[in-house]
């Protein structure tokens, strides 16, 4: 056995100290790099090693190999590819590269190990180094990236072996909505529900992959728009909005920073602005935006107590980007807001926990407008399907709604 094979045993073998829960994400094989992007300690570096060690169990040829490792750090793309041969002298290899922020023009060293054609490439990194938003023009048109996010619900209820066809069961599977409304899907803060680990990965997140990659100096403004921000999450909010809030609290910030702070944000995948539905790009960009935080859990850190309908509008937002969606907001002719229209899959969704009743006149009148037939209101306990004009309206509870499998 090689260098680069005890290398990959040796990171293999820490897989049995990890509390698993399995995830729903699986890595594409394609002749493109495969970019694995997200936030930080969402699991990028365990789902690769899971990778590695189903492709090796099953017979494939497969290496892990992470940057952190200083005697590789240095190695040229093409010493690695002669490395990779000595330890599989034919056929192709699955090359994973973690960290690869470390590695000194790691781009223009992926576009050559891709363009000889010997290896499968799967690569991630830090998110304060490697983020989505530089991809494209660095490996250009060479990838497809997969977002990976934290937990979703029906990752973690996988793990809990719920059997929801008693009424029993069905009031645990509620308790464990309630505790993940609460904590989120980051693993190390589900795992073990720490507040602790939630503040600290939060600070990271702010110091690391905003305020020091982007040379923030205005620490103390920056830090105060984050609050407001993740404050305002499910809800519209404009970037006047933001500047007008920052000088209720004292900080006088221009509206050129706030934009910039928050697409700072994004980058990061701490937060996801996301727009309103309209047939016009310009009224589209000149419309408020509404927040999304990456996790729920977040919110616990700015918010008591919970806003269960807030929470549970972002849990169906990160639900619908889960599933390839890209959800926007829809205002009717008549000034009504629902919660999310895709209009690829031609799909409107509603939250309302309570009250749905209320909501059902207005659903009808998005899916009228935009030519669609049926709806979903997605409530807390009721279920069963409701009639407007010609809109067939389904009604389903959240948890049910979360743990629903994506259409392929």
């Amino acid at each position: 056995m090689g260098f680069l094979r005890e290398i990959t045993e040796e990171y293999l073998g820490a897989l049995q100290y990890v509390k698993e829960v399995p995830r729903d994400v699986k890595l594409p094989t394609s002749r493109d790099i495969v970019a694995l992007v997200g936030p930080r300690r969402a699991g990028k570096t365990f789902l690769m090693l899971k990778s590695v060690k189903n492709l090796l169990d099953s017979g494939k040829q497969a290496l892990y190999i992470s940057f952190d490792e200083l005697q590789i750090r240095r190695i040229d793309a093409r010493k690695l590819a002669e490395m990779a041969r000595e330890e599989y002298p034919r056929g192709e290899i699955h090359l994973f590269l973690d960290e690869v922020q470390e590695w000194e023009n790691w781009d223009s060293k992926l576009r050559w190990l891709h363009d000889v054609k010997d290896f499968f490439l799967y690569v991630t990194g830090s998110s304060s180094a490697l983020q989505s938003s530089e991809i494209p023009s660095r490996l250009r048109g060479r990838y497809t990236s997969v977002l990976l996010l934290p937990f979703s619900f029906r990752e973690v209820s996988s793990k809990e072996k719920i059997d929801i066809t008693t009424f029993r069961e069905r009031g645990a599977i509620k308790a464990l909505l309630n505790d993940y409304m609460t904590w989120g899907g980051f693993p190390e803060v589900w795992i073990y529900r720490s507040r602790e680990k939630l503040v600290s990965l939060l600070e990271t997140m702010f110091y690391r992959d905003v305020m020091e990659r982007h040379r923030i100096r205005e620490t103390a403004v920056f830090l105060e728009l984050a609050r407001l921000a993740i404050s305002s999450y499910s809800c519209p909010v404009t970037w006047h909005s933001l500047r007008k809030a920052m000088r209720a609290t004292g900080v006088n910030v221009d509206v050129k920073t706030v934009m910039s702070y928050v697409e700072y944000m994004r980058q990061a995948n701490l937060l996801f602005p996301v727009k309103r539905f309209t047939f016009s790009e310009r009224e589209a960009m000149a419309s408020p935006k509404k927040i999304y935080l990456v996790d729920p859990g977040i919110a616990t850190l700015l918010e008591k107590p919970m806003d269960r309908g807030r929470r549970a509008e972002n849990l169906v937002f990160l639900e619908l980007v889960r599933r390839g969606y890209e959800p926007c907001y829809y205002v009717t002719k008549t000034g009504k807001e629902v919660d999310f229209v895709t209009m690829r899959e031609r799909t409107v969704v509603e939250v309302a926990l309570e009250d749905w009743e209320k909501h059902t006149g207005k659903v009808a009148e998005t899916a009228r407008e935009l030519g669609v037939d049926e709806a979903t209101i997605v409530t807390w306990d009721a279920e069963g399907e409701e009639k407007a004009g010609n809109c067939r309206i389904f009604l389903v509870p959240l948890w049910k709604w979360l743990l629903q499998e994506p259409k392929k």
